[in-house]
């Protein structure tokens, strides 16, 4: 969905900023709900407010019903263990991983600027491959993300 939103609003159609769409994904993964909803949300709002908002939700969720009762009626006699049929969603796998890593690319060489950046990243994956919890990595994250704003804060300028 956010290489789609990427491609179509900020590199075809001009319409938002790529700052826009790394604003946009932080807001998404915050948000419960479908990323394609939450997505829609977000766009359709900042291009035409409460009403683009509705209009963008419905023309998410339209095409997706429709894909998902035809997909269904064709599953219904689908032999789950067919070689040829594990294949396919296999390379369709696949394929996602690489529009995924792709999109993460463009992301991260424009959020991430320097040493501390990279520091926390590095420290975050390590974390996560030694099976450290989600959960904990979050909770961990809020004082490093406030010791960092309060770190610039005062080398800055002294605000508070």
């Amino acid at each position: 969905m956010i290489p789609v939103i990427e491609h179509v609003f900020v590199r075809e159609k001009k319409l938002l900023k790529e700052k826009d769409i790394l604003d946009m994904v932080a807001i998404m993964q915050t948000m419960p709900g479908m990323l394609a909803v939450n997505a829609a949300i977000c766009v359709g709002h900042k291009l035409a407010g409460f009403k683009g908002a509705v209009v963008s939700v419905i023309g998410v969720i339209m095409p997706s019903i429709g894909i998902i009762m035809g997909i269904a009626a064709l599953f219904i006699n689908l032999d789950v263990d067919n070689p040829h049929i594990l294949k396919m969603f296999s390379c369709v796998r696949a394929c996602v991983v690489a529009v995924f890593l792709g999109t993460a690319y463009r992301l991260f060489k424009n959020v991430v600027h320097s040493l501390f950046d990279y520091t926390v990243i590095i420290g975050f994956i390590l974390a996560l491959l030694c099976g450290v919890s989600q959960i904990l990595l979050i909770l961990c994250s809020l004082p490093i993300g406030w010791g960092y704003v309060l770190y610039h804060r005062f080398k800055i300028g002294g605000k508070k």
